[in-house]
């Protein structure tokens, strides 16, 4: 079971970006997909943003990408409307029927944005660092 924690992209001073979300999280060699994307910005090796999301949906384990491409990427994303990131150990743990499926359970950090409105962070218990991404969300930006 993993904790987690919801709360309002939208807040009275600003739009909550991924790439205000990564800061949270330390420095790690996981391997991070993105399973869903829907927003405005720069993609990935200059594809446009209908193709970037075409090339995730295509793949049953998202597009997968290292801690550096990640903040990258985050970094070119104005917007979000929909995103889903997950972070795993190793390559092995996608598995794109669980992912499919939405059981995250191999995952250790799971990052949800929806409709434009809220966030989810949740992150698997047990190791302080990864538990504490959820803590530093919760106090960051309040939620549930």
């Amino acid at each position: 079971m993993m904790d987690s924690t919801t709360f309002r992209m939208q807040r009275p001073d600003r739009y909550v970006r991924l790439a205000d979300l990564l800061p949270l999280i330390p420095e790690n060699d996981w391997v991070w997909s993105i399973l869903e994307v829907d927003g405005v910005g720069v993609m990935p090796n200059g594809m446009g943003v209908q193709a970037f999301e075409g090339q995730v949906r295509a793949s049953p384990t998202g597009y997968v990408l290292g801690w550096s491409e990640l903040k990258a990427f985050a970094a070119d994303l104005e917007q979000n409307h929909w995103l889903t990131v997950v972070a795993v150990g190793s390559q092995d743990d996608l598995v794109g029927d669980e992912l499919d499926a939405e059981d995250f359970s191999r995952c250790l950090v799971v990052l949800e944005a929806f409709d434009s409105g809220s966030w989810t962070v949740a992150a698997r218990p047990g190791e302080p660092a990864r538990h504490d991404i959820v803590a530093a969300a919760r106090a960051r930006y309040g939620g549930d």
